[in-house]
C-alpha cells in the first residue's frame, strides 16, 4: 500500500514503504536506538573490486562474496527504519518551519511539528518481514539521546496543515 503526502505542500509525494528495504538510507532499528554512527562514509557508488582495494586496502583472500552473503542474511533477519525527513522536505511545505503534520494511524490522528522532522522514523521491517501485512509502517519519534519518545502504530495518511 502506498501513502501520499498531501495538504499544504508544493509537491504531493507518494511513499511506497515496500521499496525501502532496498534504500541505502535505511538504518537498523537497534543502531538507531543505540545512536551508533560510524562517521565514515564512502562518497561514491562505484564498488568494483579495484576501487575497494584503493579505499580499504587489498584483502587476501577476497571477502566480497562472503560480505554479500552476510548482507543478505542481515536483510532477512534485522529490523529496519528509515528517516522521514528527506521525504517530508521534498514535498516542500508552504508554511515551512511553522507547518504541522497530521499522521493518521490506528488510534486516530496525531499532529506533530514540521520542525521536528529529523526525529521521525518509519519502522517498516521487523525481523526481515514487513511490519504490517499490507506494507504500511509505524512512525517512531526518537529523541537525540536515542530514546523512543512516541510510536504511532499503522500510519495510513500523512497530511500537512
Amino acid at each position: 500500500m502506498i501513502i501520499q503526502l498531501t495538504g499544504n505542500v508544493r509537491y504531493q509525494i507518494t511513499l511506497d514503504p515496500s521499496t525501502w528495504i532496498f534504500d541505502d538510507r535505511k538504518i537498523k532499528l537497534e543502531d538507531l536506538l543505540a545512536q551508533k554512527e560510524d562517521g565514515e562514509e564512502i562518497t561514491f557508488n562505484d564498488e568494483t573490486e579495484w576501487n575497494r582495494q584503493i579505499i580499504e586496502g587489498e584483502t587476501k583472500p577476497p571477502t566480497l562474496k562472503s560480505e554479500k552473503k552476510h548482507k543478505k542474511r542481515e536483510l532477512l533477519e534485522s529490523s529496519f527504519v528509515i528517516g522521514l525527513a528527506p521525504f517530508l522536505e521534498y514535498a516542500e511545505a508552504y508554511e515551512d518551519e511553522d507547518a504541522k503534520i497530521v499522521f493518521v494511524h490506528n488510534d486516530g490522528e496525531t499532529e506533530l511539528q514540521y520542525k521536528d522532522r529529523e526525529t521521525f522514523y518509519a519502522h517498516f521491517s521487523n525481523n526481515g518481514k514487513r511490519l504490517h501485512e499490507d506494507g504500511l509502517f509505524d512512525l517512531l519519534v526518537v529523541g537525540a539521546d536515542g530514546v523512543e519518545q512516541d510510536r504511532l502504530v499503522y500510519v495510513t495518511k500523512i497530511e500537512f496543515k
